[in-house]
């Protein structure tokens, strides 16, 4: 795409339609704020999840230059490529939500929705729109294409945890880590059980890096030779604790406890 070319407009239930050039966007008062995405077909256990630092204007900020009208219901994101998604409007006047120009303190790339993307704390990457082009409000319930084939409108995170390491040890101390995320709704706890889930013990949790992003956790373990079954679950930051009912990806996303076999010795 060529970005001297590019404009991003902002159009529909408005009072005043306005565009912008990429040298325009990058002009404006900006956030930089660390958010991690998961996609809706991620499973339990997945690598379909990343975290990274995201610099962009928020997408309050443009629609207040353009003045919503009171009927406006969603707001649309159309990119380059036809595809379109709709998240709620005070959804998209909230202040963690921003439409991004760089990541990890690089442009965009290509892959990641240069010259513009969509961040949304709280939801899955479907609705986290790339290659933005326009933003059109609306005065209706705009489903999106993965709406039209199933999956949810909504598609709030679900809490998830996982197991990254050990995969086999020698007997004695081992360190079990990984992952635990609940969108924007933080993690206040992890805990991880080494005999199938009869017994729990907490496990330590890193900081998160924002109220946005994952957290990284581990546990010190006393392991003995033979065959264990290793288990995590971790607990919101509301404390609800995530669900052990394991169901696949569609329609809102997976749901269950990441385990694993780890052979010690």
């Amino acid at each position: 795409m060529d970005v001297k070319r590019w404009k991003l407009e902002i159009g529909g239930e408005v009072e005043t339609q306005v565009w912008f050039t990429y040298d325009e966007l990058k002009l404006l008062p900006s956030v930089q704020q660390y958010a991690t995405l998961e996609c809706i077909s991620n499973g339990v256990g997945g690598d379909l999840i990343g975290n990274a630092s995201w610099r962009g204007v928020r997408l309050k900020d443009l629609l207040d230059r353009a003045v919503l009208k009171s009927d406006t219901v969603d707001i649309v994101l159309r990119a380059s490529d036809g595809y379109a998604d709709s998240i709620p409007v005070d959804q998209a006047m909230a202040e963690g939500v921003i439409l991004a120009y760089e990541m990890n303190g690089a442009p965009l790339n290509q892959t990641h929705g240069f010259p513009l993307r969509l961040i949304v704390p709280g939801i899955y990457g479907m609705k986290n729109v790339k290659w933005i082009t326009r933003i059109e409000a609306v005065s209706y319930d705009f489903k999106g294409y993965w709406q039209a084939r199933g999956w949810d409108d909504r598609a709030i995170y679900k809490t998830m945890s996982r197991i990254d390491a050990p995969r086999k040890a020698a007997p004695g101390q081992v360190a079990i880590a990984g992952i635990a995320f609940a969108g924007d709704r933080s993690i206040s706890k992890v805990e991880v059980s080494t005999d199938g889930g009869k017994t729990w013990e907490l496990a330590q949790i890193r900081p998160a890096l924002s109220p946005y992003s994952w957290v990284l956790w581990h546990s010190e373990w006393e392991a003995s030779a033979g065959s264990h079954s290793l288990v995590v679950r971790a607990t919101d930051g509301k404390g609800v604790v995530q669900t052990s009912q394991r169901v696949p990806p569609i329609p809102d996303g997976a749901s269950g406890y990441d385990s694993r076999s780890v052979q010690i010795g």
